[in-house]
C-alpha cells in the first residue's frame, strides 16, 4: 500500500496541475456539481466514495493525459476499499472535502502551483491518514 499511495503523491500533483492551464468552464461546473453533493453527504453524514472518485477523475480528464489518467484509474480501484474506510469518519471526511475545495479553487484561477501544492497536500495528507488507519486495523 505505501507504494501505491507514493505514486498516488507523485502523479496526482502533476496532473492537478495540467489540468490547472487546461481544464474547461465544464469540467469547472461539473467540480462544483460533484463539490456539493460531497457537501450534502457529509452534512447528513453519509460517505461520499463515488463523488470523491467522480472529483479525481474529472481533474484527470482535465488534464488531457490519457497514460497517466489511465495508470490513476489502476490506482483508484486499488484504493477504493481503503477509501471507503478513510471517508466514514465525519472528521475525515470534513478534511478532504475542505482540500477539494482547496484544488477546485486554484483550478478555477486556472493556477497550476496552487493546484499541485494543493493535490500534493491532500494526497499526502490522505495517505498518512490511511497507513495509519490499516496499521491500526492489521497491528
Amino acid at each position: 500500500m505505501p507504494d501505491v499511495i507514493e505514486f498516488r503523491g507523485l502523479i496526482e500533483p502533476a496532473l492537478a496541475a495540467l489540468a490547472a492551464t487546461r481544464i474547461t468552464d465544464e469540467q469547472l461546473a461539473e467540480l462544483r456539481e460533484i463539490l456539493t453533493a460531497q457537501e450534502r453527504k457529509v452534512a447528513a453524514r453519509e460517505t461520499y466514495v463515488e463523488e470523491d472518485i467522480r472529483f479525481h477523475e474529472v481533474i484527470g480528464d482535465a488534464a488531457k493525459n490519457e497514460l497517466l489518467t489511465t495508470m490513476l484509474a489502476v490506482i483508484w480501484d486499488v484504493l477504493r476499499a481503503s477509501r471507503e474506510q478513510w471517508l466514514q469518519s465525519n472528521q475525515r471526511a470534513h478534511t478532504s472535502l475542505d482540500a477539494h475545495r482547496r484544488i477546485l479553487d486554484a483550478l478555477s484561477r486556472r493556477d497550476a502551483e496552487a493546484a499541485r501544492s494543493a493535490s500534493a497536500e491532500h494526497i499526502r495528507a490522505v495517505g498518512e491518514g490511511i497507513l495509519k488507519l490499516l496499521g491500526g486495523r492489521n497491528g
